[in-house]
């Protein structure tokens, strides 16, 4: 898909969903969701994953196991990744999921991130068969267009701007919070960039994060991209770590789109001073 098409249609489309219907998804979309997967790039190919997808009856006696904001959304299903454990498995189930949900969002689905509170207790619930931890837990099927989802208020910190999406309800980072010029801290003037970047961090200005909050950065320099993670107390480190899959997918499902060379993120820190501040740290960089 041309990339403009990918961002303007799906990405910035992409809006997470607390009321669904209780209809069921026909199961032929429901295999395009696990042909995509089949064939979806990872962010750590060494880490073996797997998918399951549960109704709503079978995911029931999860419980407070998962959920969003201390409840389990009700939504006719429910995606489930299985990882095995290894260095970065959260953010790559959380670079797989983003690819997932903007499938089911060019399917014509919603979708709505749900913190695992206890994986273990996932896992039993749904009588799992598999050596694998549950990383991630994604409720989706129609939006329940005549109900409004409920608005949460959460303080954010006085220096974030966040800018209003059109047509959508929840506002995203403005691009002059999170990017940087070559170092943490200095202002960038993102018009200035080539438009093929410009929308890839347009893209992950627009990612889903727990609760909205998007505790991270971007550097641009001349030669790549890197991800400055934030400390956010209302953030836990597995959400945390999703976050960053998250944002890294979108960064690179418009830029890959466009571009000859191949679009990889490293988690290998860059040899040069990102003057990142107590509160923030390095985390995966990608050349541009």
């Amino acid at each position: 898909m041309e990339y403009i098409a990918y961002y303007e249609e799906i990405v910035s489309r992409r809006e997470s969903c607390r009321n669904f219907k209780k209809e069921k998804v026909d199961s032929s979309v429901l295999e395009e969701i696990k042909a995509y997967y089949q064939e979806e790039d990872a962010l750590a190919e060494d880490i073996d994953t797997e998918i399951e997808i549960y109704d709503r009856e079978a995911f029931a006696a999860v419980g407070k196991a998962a959920g969003y904001n201390g409840f389990l959304i009700e939504a006719p299903h429910y995606l489930v990744i299985f990882s095995a454990e290894g260095a970065h498995a959260l953010e790559n189930a959380g670079f797989l999921g983003q690819g997932i949900t903007l499938k089911m969002t060019q399917l014509g689905l919603a979708a709505c991130w749900q913190t695992i509170n206890d994986a273990e207790a996932v896992k039993a619930a749904v009588h799992a068969e598999t050596d694998k931890f549950a990383a991630a837990v994604i409720a989706f099927g129609y939006r329940d267009k005549d109900k409004k989802d409920a608005r949460i208020d959460i303080k954010t910190p006085s220096d974030v701007k966040f800018t209003k999406i059109a047509t959508k309800a929840a506002p995203k980072i403005d691009l002059s919070t999170l990017l940087f010029d070559k170092a943490y801290g200095r202002p960038l003037q993102a018009d200035a960039l080539p438009t093929d970047l410009l929308d890839a961090l347009r893209a992950a200005a627009h990612a889903q994060s727990f609760y909205n909050r998007q505790p991270y950065r971007m550097i641009v320099d001349d030669d790549m991209v890197s991800l400055i993670g934030l400390d956010d107390e209302l953030t836990c480190e597995t959400d945390e770590k999703l976050n960053y899959g998250i944002v890294m997918f979108n960064f690179y499902a418009v830029l890959q789109a466009v571009r000859n060379h191949p679009c990889t993120w490293s988690f290998a820190a860059p040899d040069r001073d990102l003057a990142c501040p107590a509160n923030a740290k390095f985390i995966a960089c990608c050349r541009i």
